[in-house]
């Protein structure tokens, strides 16, 4: 009988997540957000247009908000010509009040994930993995607290293994 190879491979977000993909917001609004996040994903893949990305990532909002509560929210899609998965994250110092997030508290902490269409896998255990975290008391309020993006990328990619 054959002997299954298959196993599960650990996922690194510090693979998904360049520290230059972290920003502090300037922004106070949730369109103005997205639109910030976006473009530290469009600047380091030239072959991803603004436009097509943003247009995505508003429609998933309007179909349910992606604001998960708890100061956090996590816009995602899957798009046609992207070749491999990235994250984005913009930390909110005042809040985003606007952002129609579950509990209807302002959001503090945007994490964009992107990924190439027909990889559901990647894209879903990026999203779990990323819960993983954000459901550790400590972690979130850590990430939200960031005062830098060093602070928030240390939180995100340490291994916990």
């Amino acid at each position: 009988m054959p002997h299954s190879t298959h196993r599960k491979t650990i996922m690194r977000l510090s693979d998904y997540l360049p520290i230059e993909h972290i920003t502090m917001l300037k922004a106070s609004t949730k369109a103005a957000a997205l639109s910030e996040i976006a473009h530290l994903l469009v600047e380091s893949d030239p072959k991803l247009d603004f436009d097509t990305l943003i247009d995505a990532i508003h429609q998933r909002e309007n179909m349910l908000s992606t604001g998960i509560g708890q100061g956090m929210a996590i816009p995602h899609v899957r798009l046609n010509g992207v070749k491999r998965a990235a994250m984005a994250v913009g930390v909110v110092r005042d809040g985003l009040s606007d952002y129609d997030s579950l509990d209807k508290e302002p959001v503090y902490v945007v994490i964009m994930i992107i990924a190439p269409e027909g990889h559901h896998d990647t894209y879903i255990r990026l999203l779990a993995q990323v819960a993983e975290i954000l459901k550790e008391d400590e972690l979130r309020e850590a990430v939200i607290n960031a005062k830098t993006p060093e602070d928030a990328h240390n939180v995100l990619c340490t291994d916990s293994s």
